[in-house]
């Protein structure tokens, strides 16, 4: 919970927790598109196109920014296919794959925050498959709708070695031989 709180948006946090000091990291959020509805209304597509430009530069600056101001190498770039936080926003298709070139591009992870959208609420499984990626995110979460939370990778993410991941009740083999000295 304290993970998922953290990279949200709302620096004045969410329900009851609104009045709780819940720590936030600092890393850059770049601002997402704003659009028009509906998308797909002719009248709104040069102004919804310049939107996803605007935001897909700032997503650019902010990681070469962070690398050269700050020395630091940005990870992953974290998105919800419906920011529903303040309203029903969709991000598009064009928006999604812009933004997964760009990652590959940079050596940057996307992941798909599928918590609110996943498990077919959105009329798919997932709601990311609407955007018809050309190459499906690094990786997926998901919860709420799941009854648990968890998350999905490609093969090519997968521990090489057996007990690189531990769960909550087998403690950590390293932890428990460091404490034997």
């Amino acid at each position: 919970m304290l993970g998922s709180l953290s990279t949200t948006r709302n620096t004045n946090r969410i329900g009851s927790f609104r009045k709780v000091d819940i720590p936030a990291f600092e890393w850059p959020m770049a601002d997402p598109p704003v659009y028009r509805y509906p998308v797909e209304d002719p009248a709104n597509e040069a102004y919804n196109r310049e939107q996803d430009l605007a935001s897909l530069r700032d997503v650019r600056e902010k990681i070469e920014h962070w690398k050269a101001t700050k020395g630091i190498e940005i990870a992953a770039v974290v998105l919800e296919p419906i920011q529903s936080a303040g309203g029903d926003h969709h991000i598009t298709s064009f928006f999604a794959n812009e933004l997964r070139r760009l990652t590959k591009e940079m050596g940057v992870y996307m992941i798909v925050d599928e918590v609110h959208t996943g498990i077919a609420c959105s009329g798919r499984f997932w709601a990311h498959e609407y955007w018809d990626l050309y190459a499906p995110p690094d990786f997926v979460s998901f919860s709420k709708k799941a009854q648990a939370s968890g998350f999905y990778y490609p093969d090519e993410f997968r521990a090489k070695f057996a007990y690189r991941h531990f769960n909550t009740w087998m403690g950590d083999p390293v932890r428990t031989l460091l404490m034997a000295k």
